[in-house]
């Protein structure tokens, strides 16, 4: 029996069991309630007799009461009446004696008992449906006058409205079962039909499921079936159709798959490839074999026994992470090949980790470039250390140049710092020429003569330190120092005769590891330029002021400032606002590059009384501190 014949089966025994139990209630249920009211009103019509009979009773006018209880007994239901007196004797009596007869032990009786009347089943239930139905004694008491003065005793039976009940209830059971019959009949009928587009369902999906997505289902019941058939057979044609679209996706990830030249792989946790490109599969030198899978690939690329020790395949099933090596393969008299073998796990949500995918890449021309560069990178060392030196030299000449360039700008100015003190010391000789022999004096003018010397020779130190060739050497200094000594070659300049110079140098700056003569030379630089731009005439400012990582030098003059489309260029080689012959355009880009050099930066910028401002700033160092 099928799964269906079982459900339907199972279906109607339910249905019946639940039919039948539910009848049977009803019927049971509908009987007690009939009994119950049938015994209600024998009590009442005890009662109403009791009250009919009760002068006569009290009389024991016998006659009466034979001729009324038997007048009782035409009630279909009564089939027993007696009257009793106040001794329970019996005064009248009607219908079946031998079945109810005298009171019976425990019956209750007498007119010790209440005034309610009293109902009592004597006969147990019969038949199925307790159609033969039941028999009650129903006794009432009896008072006249407020005296008792007997008992009526009434038999009920309730065999006919019991039958007439259980003949409905037979007649409704019959009605059920007809019903019954008929819901299996049809049912059965809606089964067969039922079962041929079940099975026409069936047998399409069967085919669909193997790969027959041609098939069609053949349903015309007009009702949800043909429905459904529907649905399966737009299902068949989107299947079919997506069948196509992934074939064609399938075709086109194999070509890509196998267009990419590096050899790639999927390998399993027991090492087998289990899909390969056509890279992979003839990357060896001596094979030329496409399908490789289902082969160990220690086997197949290596030829060995058991997965190599430092495999990247075996690192990353160990370790679930990417792993690569290279490796070198081919005929030992041959060509050799560098191969990199690169491995990356492959993880699933459910499964967890399942294999590796290999890659496998030919990196000879790659290693061979890299030796190349390697050597061509060794010999540009060479060579960008050979023109460093150049630079350095001529970088060196052109600062040289530029310092004997400001010592003939500043031949006149130096020639009357000197010729000042010249003149009194030959004051001073003609004087003591005159007179030989005489003393008088020379005490007072000797000390004279030697401040005039120590002028000169300072004159000549400073000119001496300037003109010398940079050292390019670093050691800590005080950027301050450096521009005292800046200070103090400039004012020998005819240019800043007519500038006022306001200094406010901060004392706190710490010493800086670098280049003093690199530094005077950008120093030396932004003021000459600032004296130019005043043209001799104005006010220069120079402060020094510590930054939080650096020591910033700003240089502010009272000249026109600097052009606004001037200022891009400011620093570019050979850019100048000079006339023709007066300047070379290189002062502030060789200063630009010695700044940059020394990690620090260099600004041009107008400040807002007009006049330029230069800004230079130096880092501080790392480590260590040394106020000045």
């Amino acid at each position: 029996m099928g799964i269906r014949q079982k459900v339907i089966v199972s279906f109607i025994v339910v249905y019946a069991v639940l039919t039948g139990s539910f009848l049977y209630m009803i019927a049971v249920n509908l009987h007690r309630l009939v009994e119950g009211e049938a015994i209600n009103a024998a009590r009442h019509k005890a009662t109403y007799i009791a009250s009919i009979v009760s002068r006569h009773l009290a009389e024991k006018d016998g006659v009466f009461l034979e001729e009324y209880l038997g007048k009782i007994l035409k009630d279909g239901d009564i089939e027993y009446a007696r009257a009793e007196g106040p001794a329970r004797e019996v005064l009248a009596e009607a219908g079946l004696s031998g079945k109810y007869g005298a009171t019976m032990d425990g019956d209750p009786g007498g007119p010790e008992v209440g005034s309610a009347p009293v109902a009592r089943e004597i006969e147990k239930q019969e038949g199925f449906l307790h159609e033969k139905g039941h028999s009650f004694s129903v006794s009432s008491p009896v008072t006249f006058q407020g005296k008792p003065a007997g008992r009526i005793y009434l038999g009920l039976n309730t065999a006919a409205v019991n039958s007439r009940l259980a003949a409905i209830t037979y007649r409704t059971i019959e009605i059920a079962a007809v019903t019954l019959l008929t819901g299996i009949v049809l049912t059965w009928f809606l089964y067969r039909q039922m079962r041929s587009a079940m099975k026409e369902l069936i047998d399409t999906t069967f085919s669909i499921a193997k790969g027959n997505m041609d098939s069609r289902a053949t349903v015309t019941t007009g009702d949800e079936l043909e429905e459904l058939a529907g649905a399966v057979n737009r299902m068949a044609q989107a299947i079919g159709k997506r069948d196509q679209e992934l074939v064609l996706v399938r075709n086109t990830i194999v070509a890509m798959f196998n267009g990419i030249t590096e050899g790639i792989a999927y390998i399993g946790r027991d090492y087998r490839i289990l899909h390969a490109n056509r890279a992979y599969a003839t990357l060896k030198w001596d094979t030329r074999e496409t399908d490789v899978a289902g082969r160990k690939c220690y086997e197949y690329s290596w030829e060995g026994q058991t997965a190599c020790e430092n495999c990247p395949g075996r690192i990353a099933l160990e370790t679930g992470r990417p792993a690569e090596a290279e490796r070198e393969v081919g005929p030992k008299d041959g060509e050799r090949q560098v191969l990199r073998i690169q491995a990356y796990p492959v993880v699933l949500p459910v499964e967890g980790l399942t294999g590796f995918v290999e890659t496998i890449s030919d990196v000879t021309r790659q290693r061979t470039l890299e030796k190349e560069l390697k050597r061509h990178a060794t010999d540009l060392e060479e060579i960008v250390r050979e023109r460093t030196q150049r630079l350095r030299e001529a970088q060196e000449q052109m600062i040289h140049k530029e310092k004997i360039a400001a010592l003939g700008q500043m031949a006149a100015g130096v020639a009357h710092e000197i010729g000042n003190p010249l003149s009194s010391l030959s004051s001073i000789v003609r004087s003591f020429a005159a007179d030989p022999g005489r003393d008088g004096g020379r005490e007072e003018k000797l000390p004279m003569m030697q401040e005039q010397i120590g002028r000169i020779a300072r004159i000549v130190r400073e000119l001496v330190d300037f003109s010398r060739p940079s050292s390019f050497g670093k050691r800590l200094m005080h950027a301050n120092e450096v521009l005292r000594t800046a200070m103090g070659i400039v004012r020998y300049d005819d240019r800043f005769k007519g500038v006022h110079v306001i200094t406010s140098l901060d004392n706190d700056i710490p010493a800086l590891n670098l280049d003093g003569d690199q530094l005077l030379q950008v120093f030396l630089n932004i003021l000459f330029n600032a004296a130019d731009a005043m043209k001799g005439r104005g006010t220069l400012t120079v402060s020094s002021r510590r930054m939080e990582r650096s020591v910033a030098v700003l240089f502010e003059d009272s000249g026109p400032g600097i052009a606004e489309e001037s200022l891009s260029r400011i620093f570019e080689p050979f850019f100048t606002t000079k006339d023709v012959g007066k300047g070379a355009g290189l002062g502030l880009s060789v200063s630009y590059g010695i700044i940059k050099s020394m990690g620090g930066s260099i600004r041009a910028s107008n400040h807002p009384g007009k006049g330029a401002l230069f800004t230079v700033e130096i880092p501080l160092p790392d480590t260590g501190e040394d106020r000045g």
